[in-house]
């Protein structure tokens, strides 16, 4: 009963009323004295209670719809919309209870879907939506037989509260990410989490958020770093056994590319990405038939559009490993020209990434200092002078000039 006088008098209570019907009153007093006074007419006193009536009603309906509004506002503010879920303010709040009592012990975990946002751009923002809809159920049937509550933080960030004694975080966390593992979803979007025990790792509860974001962001490191390893290894030992004559030629030309970058200020954490790049940049050749590339000299006569596809093959063979999409990116970008003619986009100049226009110089010189079976190695000089004949078409002058800069150095450091 007291709910619904308090959705119909609207949120402030009484107070709301009190003046409209204050007012009503005196009106209604009024217009009765002077009708009984015979001051106005029949019609005019009933069309003027009419009205009197119609805005007390207009008050109350608009208190009635203010306290539906904030009740909506207040259900969002604890739940998210598309999920379901609960949201961080509701998290705060069962933090705080948790933090206050000693006995109640809980773990707060939170959990990263790392590569969402590049999923949204491949499959569109609804496959993304559909996915993580699918995550946050799992994670309600994973959490809610324990005794814990699902949240949603940020767009990929979840989180869960248990109960410390019946938590088990690795089959919660697999539980949550079984809908990853469909259609092969697993290569494109993975998982990191990190934990902390509420009160004893922490009873405040914005130390308890950021400490366990701290834990998942040094997990997320330790994946991302033990996924780069393991695909470099893959994708390197399987172009190895394909083309045992490149490797040589790919130490060189990563060598050559790390130098380079250093010396036109690449960032340091991009140098990494470059260096890998550079020796998986010929990935894509893997799915070229071997009859093709025979003839190295002749290569685009034969069919064009076929090896010209290397690129792309090879940023979707590096781009399925969790971690690299970084690298894919610029393999896809080694083949392209800064005059623009260059290929798969057709980019050029600054459009062309950096790490790409330097390991397009770098993997050239490589090439052409190594001996192949129907020439032998350039010298560096002839290397250089053919380099530098393409510089401003093919090459970026800027990376051609600090190749020519390094062989200078290099020379003079020769004892003669």
């Amino acid at each position: 009963m007291h709910d619904t006088w308090t959705r119909l008098i609207g949120p402030a209570g009484w107070r709301s009323v009190v003046a409209p019907t204050g007012f009503a009153i005196a009106a209604i007093g009024l217009l009765v004295y002077d009708h009984l006074n015979k001051r106005i007419t029949e019609i005019f006193f009933w069309l003027t209670l009419g009205l009197i009536v119609a805005v007390f009603v207009r008050v109350i309906e608009t208190n009635r719809r203010q306290s539906y509004a904030l009740e909506e506002k207040e259900r969002n503010a604890l739940n998210d919309q598309m999920t379901g879920l609960n949201t961080r303010r509701q998290l705060e709040t069962d933090i705080e209870a948790s933090a206050a009592s000693a006995d109640d012990e809980r773990i707060l975990v939170l959990l990263e879907l790392d590569g969402l946002q590049t999923y949204n751009d491949r499959f569109g923002y609804a496959a993304g939506d559909e996915l993580l809809l699918g995550v946050a159920n799992q994670l309600v049937n994973a959490v809610t037989p324990l005794g814990g509550r699902a949240y949603r933080l940020v767009a990929s960030r979840l989180a869960v509260l248990l109960p410390a004694g019946h938590s088990r975080l690795g089959e919660v966390v697999l539980a949550a990410t079984a809908p990853l593992r469909d259609d092969d979803k697993d290569l494109l979007i993975g998982s990191s989490y990190g934990e902390v025990t509420i009160p004893s790792d922490t009873a405040d509860v914005e130390t308890a958020i950021q400490l366990a974001g701290q834990r998942l962001a040094a997990h997320k490191e330790r994946q991302h770093r033990s996924a780069r390893r393991q695909a470099k290894s893959v994708l390197m030992a399987t172009l190895g056994a394909r083309h045992p004559e490149l490797r040589d030629e790919l130490r060189v030309g990563v060598y050559r590319t790390i130098s380079l970058a250093r010396r036109l200020g690449v960032d340091r954490e991009e140098i990494d990405d470059v260096a890998l790049a550079a020796e998986l940049h010929c990935v894509g050749l893997l799915t070229i038939p071997e009859a093709m590339l025979e003839n190295e000299a002749r290569r685009e006569e034969n069919d064009p559009t076929t090896i010209r596809s290397y690129p792309l093959e090879g940023e979707s063979i590096i781009g399925a490993a969790p971690g690299l999409a970084p690298v894919a990116n610029l393999v896809r970008s080694t083949c392209e020209r800064f005059d623009g003619s260059g290929y798969p986009d057709g980019l050029g100049g600054e459009a062309i990434p950096i790490g790409a226009r330097i390991i397009a110089v770098a993997v050239a010189f490589a090439a052409m200092t190594s001996p192949r079976p129907f020439r032998g190695a350039y010298s560096a000089p002839e290397t250089m002078a053919e380099l530098r004949r393409h510089s401003g078409t093919r090459f970026d002058p800027r990376v051609i000039d600090a190749l020519e800069a390094e062989l200078s150095e290099e020379a003079a450091s020769v004892p003669a």
